[in-house]
């Protein structure tokens, strides 16, 4: 159902999709949230205030709660990447995939890149942002990745 609210926003060319934001959320800004140590936890926790107080929807690819689960399990422990799991599956969050269609958009955006370990689930989130272009006003991430390739971050 959601996939086809963006469908339908996108048939209409030059209208505005919302008043409020739409936000792509990246894996690095669940663990900055979640790590207390993370260099961009307080900057993190300050725009997730802002966007909450400007009533921003945050949107996530079907990868970013994994994707940010493997690494607490890595760089914390894995009893906090379970409790952070179990915590955020409680949460009423939005999902936004690619159609069977446009898989492929992702692979693109893999190969266009030229450095050392690109992260695919980084290009799976370029192509949402380029396919859902009209309905995404950013993304909120501190991967340098998204600004070399031309995609607007949050920031405050």
């Amino acid at each position: 159902m959601l996939e086809e609210t963006f469908r339908a926003e996108e048939d209409k060319p030059g209208e505005p999709t919302s008043l409020i934001s739409n936000i792509l959320v990246d894996a690095d800004v669940l663990v900055a949230l979640a790590k207390n140590d993370d260099s961009n936890h307080k900057k993190a926790l300050e725009i997730s205030e802002e966007l909450q107080e400007e009533g921003a929807f945050w949107y996530f690819s079907p990868f970013t709660v994994a994707e940010a689960a493997t690494v607490l399990s890595h760089k914390v422990s894995h009893e906090s990447a379970c409790d952070f799991l179990r915590e955020i599956r409680n949460l009423d969050i939005l999902i936004i995939s690619l159609h069977d269609r446009d898989v492929s958009l992702a692979d693109k955006w893999f190969l266009k890149q030229k450095k050392k370990g690109t992260s695919y689930f980084d290009c799976y989130n370029m192509a949402l942002m380029d396919r859902y272009s009209k309905t995404f006003n950013a993304i909120f991430s501190f991967d340098k990745v998204y600004k070399d390739n031309n995609f607007r971050l949050v920031e405050i």
